[in-house]
């Protein structure tokens, strides 16, 4: 079986989820998996993958974003706190190379991460790319629709997203809003645009969705605080997954339950609705599971306000930044769900894990063809240069020898 490299951006849970959902299909075929990721990824994804077979999980230097208390991106110091990561990027990356040649790796794939896509290219390893942040580089979006406040952030995403990483083979975004492509290939590379990825967990509740008398809450554990008062005022019964239940006390209408991957996909099918931040994975299993959305996006993200302006646009809920969401406005959310529940129920969403994994199956032949097209230009180029070393070896005696001759002759 091959040897299968796999690094994930470190800035979300919705990372893992995904991750997790393909790297678990790849070692049950025997593949071996070497993970890399960090940040807010790292744990989720540890905890999930403990105990499989063939998966071994490693730590990676990633870039991080650093929060004010009102839930915006603190742009001053995210800067600073990511200037040694990006000073130390060469030695990053030389690593990964040196692990690829240690390890005689067959193929590699990346979520949005920026080293590894960056050695494997180096080595000449096929690899391809899965994120759902490309899709504001490669779909057709309108400028018009930006608001002016909004075009800052449109300018910074933009930027990040086209430095983020070379690309492999094949470009796959993946989104349950599904985005018109501008553009097919770029170079040699070809962009393909996919549904959701849903993880298992998620899948085995599809048929077992019912709708009880709470809403589920989700946001980073930077901006938990930031939303709890906001609650409090709410004619509503809400479950909320925190990084640390014991800090919060329960209250008549607010739960607090610990991050779980199998506990909050039960949750989500028993719901009436989902208060999130808007990153895309989670949105995605929120709507595939036909639960209305109230998204938050955090300040500062523009792929997150994007998808709070699809969700509003498409009927499926309502949305407003973090840092300006009020108590009215979840109310007037909570107001509509018979609405949007109708809107989800006409659009047909397909999970699109299988196709992606036929992809991903397909490059790893090629990458395997590939690497043993290399291994014999290798082989073929040592035996030129061997057989060149023979030749010369062999003039050299021959002039020896002559030499030799001729001299016995003046000898003589």
């Amino acid at each position: 079986m091959a040897r299968i490299l796999y690094s994930l951006a470190q800035n979300g849970r919705g990372h893992a989820s995904r991750g997790y959902e393909i790297i678990r299909r790849l070692a049950e075929q025997g593949n071996k998996v070497m993970a890399f990721t960090g940040g807010d990824t790292y744990e989720p994804l540890e905890v999930a993958l403990k105990g499989m077979p063939n998966v071994s999980l490693h730590r990676l230097p990633g870039f991080k974003c650093t929060y004010h208390k009102n839930g915006k991106i603190d742009y001053a110091k995210t800067f600073s706190k990511n200037v040694p990561t990006f000073m130390s990027s060469d030695i990053v990356i030389k690593k990964l190379k040196n692990i690829i040649d240690k390890y005689n790796f067959d193929f590699a794939i990346s979520d949005f991460e920026p080293f590894l896509p960056r050695a494997a290219k180096a080595k000449k390893l096929r690899f391809i790319t899965i994120d759902n942040q490309h899709k504001l580089v490669f779909g057709k979006l309108s400028i018009k629709k930006i608001r002016a406040k909004y075009f800052p952030s449109y300018l910074v995403s933009m930027g990040v997203i086209q430095s983020a990483h070379p690309f492999g083979s094949k470009c796959i975004i993946a989104s349950v809003f599904k985005p018109e492509l501008k553009r097919k290939k770029i170079g040699k590379t070809r962009i393909i645009v996919v549904g959701p990825l849903i993880r298992d967990e998620i899948e085995k509740e599809k048929k077992s969705v019912t709708k009880n008398n709470f809403v589920l809450i989700y946001v980073k554990p930077v901006l938990e605080k930031a939303i709890i008062p906001l609650l409090k005022g709410v004619d509503a019964n809400f479950v909320m997954y925190v990084a640390h239940p014991e800090k919060y006390r329960k209250t008549s209408r607010i739960t607090y339950e610990a991050h779980s991957a199998e506990g909050f996909a039960k949750d989500m099918a028993r719901c009436k609705a989902v208060i999130s931040s808007a990153g895309e994975q989670l949105m995605s299993e929120a709507i595939y599971l036909g639960k209305p959305l109230f998204l938050m996006p955090e300040g500062g993200q523009f792929e997150q306000i994007f998808n709070g302006y699809c969700v509003k646009t498409a009927g499926f809920g309502d949305y407003k930044d973090i840092i300006n969401v009020e108590k009215d406005d979840i109310a007037s959310f909570l107001k509509n769900l018979p609405a949007y529940e109708s809107k989800i129920k006409k659009m047909k969403i397909i999970n699109s894990i299988d196709e992606v994994m036929n992809i991903i199956y397909s490059e790893l032949k090629k990458g395997l063809a590939q690497k043993q097209e290399l291994k014999k230009k290798a082989l073929r180029k040592a035996m030129k240069k061997a057989l060149k070393k023979a030749l010369r070896k062999k003039k050299k005696e021959q002039v020896a020898l002559k030499k030799r001759k001729k001299k016995a002759l003046k000898k003589r």
